[in-house]
């Protein structure tokens, strides 16, 4: 049997036969599968560049580009850099390589459920394949309800149009072979990169005076609107909590760790392309979060008084983001429309991707016997039908922002779904450390692995992150 293994690398291709599929499925613990001639699989059709492509705009959406106009008001420039960097830094990156290393050695269909289940309890795996199909479905609500904020910008026809073609086009994508799905999140992804790097350099260049006014404000506006604020109670302790305000967000707008492990059972030669995108996830957190967090703060001022009002209105699109706010306050016109049809193709991006993510979720639990069996069922072309049509309809709770502004129903959305991802990310670290003690006890070293964390750090900095998610989690919505 180890044979076996180490010929298919845990790749079920459609030259195998049913023997040697039903075999592997033994191995991966799937014991639900009794006949498993009756479904179509799933199949690999995700290669390197889609996958970095994926994982970088994964981590680009409306979080990046207007949501960060609520902490950056409440808790100052400074105190929304630091809670991002604390967030990044010691939750995020050691969990994106806690899921590389895993992954890279069983790179396998409904990888988080099926880890959870073989490392710690079944009944762990069913509670974490529901709780983030849930999670995922919510963020379909989410994306679908700030496509329909974006698009508000420009008119005020009903939010319920453009909730159901952003839904129909899910779904559409999401019905085709993964290898189309793949393409179309690597072009929207191109574009969001550029999208964020062009209002970087946008910044830099009106920091130094390039602006219609001439005005050299460079690192003015850090300090314009306050570096640190207090928040909810006064003194040191009040700003604590602006930093600590800015985590809970960071929490739901840096994502990335579950898209991997979602997709690494479609994952092309997965053994070298995981690796790679855990070597790179650092790349995304310090150019496009970092990065792009710190340029906002030098071009829009937290005290900026376009941006108080926006938020006390309730403003959609680009009409409440700071970066628009802020070209406009130099005196530039005429590319907030850009940015905003940018900003709206992020969000859909963003809502796209999470809709194959729990669809990939509701997948793995039919597979592992956690959901009915007959969404495991896929067209020929490797797409689970009924997954994505049960995953877009939960989709349609966005509907509700028909008779509520859109603002206010996209944040019932976010508290929803922060607190199921953060339940996620607490069940992958446990997997890491039941893997590592796994690993341990049948006398594999760490230089077996296809893939480790540099600097030695793992498993200590996946400790912290564990405990920092623990804290989180209890106090989220404080």
């Amino acid at each position: 049997m180890s044979a076996e293994i180490e010929k298919h690398g845990y790749e079920v291709d459609a030259t195998e036969s049913i023997d040697d599929k039903l075999q592997l499925h033994k191995l991966n613990d799937f014991h639900a599968l009794e006949n498993l001639e009756k479904y179509r699989e799933i199949k690999r059709g995700l290669n390197a560049r889609h996958v970095n492509l994926m994982i970088i705009g994964s981590s680009i959406g409306t979080g990046l580009f207007i949501g960060l106009s609520g902490p950056l008001v409440s808790s100052g420039s400074l105190s929304l850099l630091i809670g991002f960097i604390i967030w990044s830094a010691l939750v995020v990156w050691p969990l994106m390589q806690c899921v590389a290393e895993m992954c890279s050695w069983l790179p396998i269909k409904g990888s988080l459920f099926h880890y959870a289940s073989r490392f710690c309890d079944p009944a762990l795996g069913f509670t974490a394949s529901w709780i983030y199909c849930y999670t995922a479905m919510m963020f379909v609500c989410v994306e679908a309800v700030a496509v329909a904020g974006t698009i508000l910008y420009w008119t005020d026809i009903n939010p319920a149009v453009w909730i159901t073609l952003s839904l129909v086009a899910m779904f559409l994508v999401n019905v085709c072979a993964v290898k189309y799905f793949g393409e179309s999140e690597f072009f929207i992804s191109m574009l969001k990169v550029v999208l964020i790097v062009g209002l970087m350099l946008f910044t830099l260049v009106t920091m130094c005076g390039g602006n219609p006014k001439g005005d050299k404000y460079g690192f003015r506006h850090w300090s314009e609107g306050g570096l640190t604020k207090q928040y909810l109670v006064d003194g040191t302790t009040g700003k604590f909590l602006g930093v600590w305000k800015v985590m809970v967000y960071a929490a739901f707008a840096v994502g990335g760790p579950d898209t991997l492990c979602f997709i690494s059972g479609e994952i092309i030669q997965p053994r070298t392309n995981i690796p790679m995108a855990g070597r790179r996830s650092y790349i995304r957190l310090l150019l496009f979060y970092l990065g792009g967090i710190f340029f906002m703060n030098s071009l829009c001022a937290s005290n900026n008084a376009e941006l108080l009002q926006a938020q006390a209105e309730g403003k959609a699109g680009a009409g409440s983001s700071p970066w628009v706010i802020g070209i406009r306050s130099v005196g530039v016109h005429g590319l907030d429309s850009l940015v905003n049809a940018g900003i709206m193709m992020s969000a859909w991006s963003c809502g796209n991707a999470f809709a194959y993510t729990a669809t990939r979720g509701l997948y793995s639990a039919a597979l592992a016997g956690f959901a009915p069996k007959f969404l495991a069922t896929c067209l020929p072309n490797g797409a689970p039908v009924f997954c994505v049509t049960a995953s877009i309809l939960v989709g349609c709770l966005g509907y509700l922002s028909i008779s509520n502004t859109t603002a206010t129903v996209f944040n019932w959305f976010i508290n929803l779904a922060t607190t199921g991802l953060l339940c996620t990310y607490l069940v992958m670290f446990l997997c890491y450390f039941q893997f590592r003690r796994g690993l341990k006890a049948q006398g594999f070293v760490v230089g077996d692995l296809y893939y480790t964390a540099p600097f030695n750090c793992q498993p200590y900095i996946s400790y912290v992150g564990c405990f920092l998610v623990c804290v989180t989690l209890i106090f989220n919505g404080f």
